[in-house]
């Protein structure tokens, strides 16, 4: 499996299935321009850890749903989450993606546009084959109003030093945590289990805070070689992280000063020195905890003992 990385390597049995995923991923992408369906798998092969459709097939393993449902829905969610990040990566202008160009810095933003929209029309493409309603991937257009409003609630607080925690945990819940929530209770909710798939919800949003949390961590613990793509870009273009936000708490004046005069490096430095790093890996474990204290709760078995290892895994994770 082209997935990048070991990580699956504990797991045969599902990066079986995520390399299945993959593969009816491609089989969906059936459009005529060659550019665009160039991009598209270019960004498919770059390899991504595929976690929201591991989850997803992970937690439809407590459901009765055929093997090719769980595979449908599985692919519907990589490929929506990978049309959220081309379309990220134009907004952003950001010329790197897990180590490789972005479709946008390689193709253009028109390509990279029209890819990302192709996506969603595979993905309801997908759905429809195997009789599975839009609004059961979705749990309710709602979710995609959230994740949608996490991007908006981020582009809001660009550049702005008065943002706070709870704005930043805000967005990134809509941002990163929904998808997350949707991928963890979609297959409970097509199988009408609602108390699973609302705990289930619960368990993937905060999954997905941690995830993203950690992310934002390795912004600044990790080197750009590490993790595959530039460091600081995001300070850059004015969004502030957790790491960035713990250390305007410990030193507003300096941090203000050094970001306003755009001395990025210096303001590297002060966050490497300070807490803040420490403290943003403590609140990815707060989330952690709250997810395994809710992953104790699922019906015992392999799949539920795969479901913690994994998200343990998350948070130590170095790229």
């Amino acid at each position: 499996m082209d997935v990048k990385n070991t990580f699956w390597k504990a797991y045969p049995a599902l990066g079986k299935q995520l390399t299945q995923v993959q593969k009816l991923m491609k089989s969906h992408v059936t459009i005529k321009n060659e550019a665009i369906k160039s991009a598209i798998f270019d960004i498919f092969d770059a390899g991504g850890k595929m976690l929201r459709p591991a989850y997803l097939l992970l937690f439809s393993g407590f459901t009765e749903l055929s093997e090719k449902e769980k595979l449908a829905l599985a692919a519907s969610i990589e490929m929506l989450h990978t049309a959220t990040l081309v379309h990220d990566d134009v907004i952003d202008r950001a010329d790197a993606r897990r180590g490789v160009a972005t479709l946008s810095a390689k193709y253009g933003p028109e390509i990279a546009v029209y890819a990302g929209d192709y996506l969603f029309i595979a993905v309801f493409k997908l759905m429809s084959e195997h009789s599975l309603e839009l609004s059961n991937l979705t749990k309710n257009i709602g979710s995609i109003e959230r994740l949608l409003g996490g991007e908006l609630g981020q582009l809001n607080k660009h550049f702005d030093l008065e943002q706070t925690l709870d704005d930043y945990i805000e967005n990134i819940s809509g941002k990163t945590g929904e998808l997350f929530a949707l991928s963890a209770s979609v297959g409970p909710l097509i199988s009408k289990n609602n108390m699973l798939a609302n705990r289930a919800y619960k368990i993937g949003m905060n999954i997905g805070i941690a995830f993203q949390i950690m992310d934002d961590y390795l912004d600044y613990a990790a080197s750009a070689e590490t993790l595959g793509k530039p460091v600081l870009e995001d300070i850059k273009q004015g969004i502030y992280s957790a790491p960035v936000l713990f250390a305007l708490q410990e030193n507003r004046a300096l941090m203000t000063d050094l970001i306003k005069k755009e001395d990025y490096n210096k303001v590297y430095e002060f966050i490497q020195s300070s807490s803040a790093l420490s403290e943003t890996k403590a609140l990815a474990k707060s989330y952690t905890t709250a997810a395994l204290t809710q992953i104790d709760k699922l019906p015992s078995g392999e799949n539920r003992k795969v479901i913690a290892e994994i998200t343990r895994k998350l948070l130590e994770r170095t790229l």
